[in-house]
């Protein structure tokens, strides 16, 4: 999904200096599709939920955390 990649790309350019639903808007998204994008990547393990500055969500740190969540 292309949305997807340019949200995780944003939400790392930004460091946590906008909020996802803005960060959503500045490449076409509808808050909507802002939250399901975020499900998805949350799903994935790619971020976490972790207050970032204004953002509440950041990358994950590594796969050997990713592994504990899931058992």
């Amino acid at each position: 999904m292309r949305d997807k990649d340019k949200f995780l790309e944003v939400l790392i350019k930004s460091n946590g200096h906008h909020n996802t639903i803005d960060l959503g808007a500045q490449i076409g998204l509808d808050e909507n599709e802002t939250m399901e994008i975020i499900t998805q990547l949350l799903a994935e393990f790619k971020i976490e939920y972790a207050t970032n500055g204004v953002c509440d969500y950041s990358l994950m740190r590594s796969k050997k955390q990713a592994r504990k969540f899931n058992s």
